[in-house]
C-alpha cells in the first residue's frame, strides 16, 4: 500500500512539473504514449492524474490532439458551488456583496493608476448607454456589468476578474437586483465615477464606492424579501 501510494505521488509531481513547464511555453503535454514510457506508468494510472487536473480546469483535453496546459477559470468551479449554497441560504448574498465591496474598494489605487484612454472612453459609452435606458425605464444589468469590468480589467489581476465575474453571474442568474427604484439616480452614479476616475480623485473614488455598495446593499435585501 505504501508503495502505492508513493509511485501516484511521485506520478502527481513529474505532472505538476510538466504542466508548470508547458504553462509557460504555452506547449501541449507530451503524448500519453511519451508519458506512460517516461514515468513508466500504466495508461489508466496516468489517465486517473490527467483527469483529475483537467476537472480542476488546468488541463484541456482536445480529441485527435491531445493535453494542453491553460490557466483555470476559478469562476466556473466557484460558481457551480456557490450557486448550490445560495439556493439553500438567500442571505448569503450580503455576504458576497460585502466580499465585492472589499474587493473592488482595496483594487481602486491600482485601477486608477492603470487605466487607460481607451478605457475610459469605453466607460463613457457604458455610462451613456445606462442614460438612455435609465430615460426609458429599462434596467441595464449588462452595462452596469460591463461597467465595473472595464475598471477593473486595468488591473491585470486575473484572480479579481475571474471573482468580480463569478458575482456577476450570481446576481444575475437570481435576479437579485434587476430593477431599482431609480434608475436615473443608479446611471448618475456610474457618471460620476468615471469623472472621478478621469480625474484620478482617489478620495472621491473610495466615497463613491462606498455609497453605490450601501445602496446596493438595500437593494439586495429588498429582493431577498421576494425571494
Amino acid at each position: 500500500m505504501c508503495s502505492k501510494q508513493t509511485n501516484a505521488e511521485t506520478l502527481k509531481e513529474s505532472i505538476v512539473e510538466l504542466i508548470i513547464k508547458h504553462l509557460k511555453s504555452g506547449e501541449k503535454l507530451p503524448s500519453e504514449k511519451e508519458m506512460m514510457q517516461a514515468f513508466n506508468v500504466s495508461r489508466t494510472s496516468l489517465r486517473e492524474v490527467l483527469s483529475a487536473y483537467e476537472a480542476n480546469g488546468i488541463l484541456e483535453s482536445r480529441q485527435g490532439s491531445g493535453y494542453y496546459v491553460q490557466t483555470p477559470n476559478i469562476s466556473k468551479q466557484i460558481l457551480n458551488t456557490w450557486s448550490i449554497l445560495l439556493h439553500a441560504t438567500p442571505n448569503l448574498f450580503l455576504d458576497l456583496l460585502d466580499i465585492r465591496r472589499i474587493l473592488e474598494i482595496h483594487s481602486l489605487p491600482r485601477a486608477i493608476e492603470r487605466i487607460r484612454t481607451e478605457q475610459l472612453q469605453n466607460l463613457s459609452q457604458q455610462v451613456e448607454a445606462m442614460k438612455a435606458k435609465a430615460r426609458q425605464g429599462e434596467a441595464f444589468v449588462a452595462e452596469d456589468r460591463q461597467f465595473h469590468r472595464i475598471l477593473f480589467e486595468s488591473t491585470n489581476n486575473i484572480f479579481l476578474e475571474q471573482l468580480l465575474t463569478t458575482f456577476w453571474d450570481l446576481f444575475e442568474q437570481f435576479e437579485v437586483y434587476k430593477q431599482h427604484d431609480n434608475l436615473i439616480e443608479v446611471a448618475g452614479q456610474h457618471e460620476e465615477i468615471l469623472k472621478a476616475f478621469a480625474k484620478q480623485d482617489l478620495a472621491l473614488l473610495d466615497e463613491l464606492f462606498q455609497e453605490q455598495f450601501n445602496d446596493s446593499r438595500y437593494q439586495v435585501m429588498k429582493s431577498l424579501l421576494n425571494l
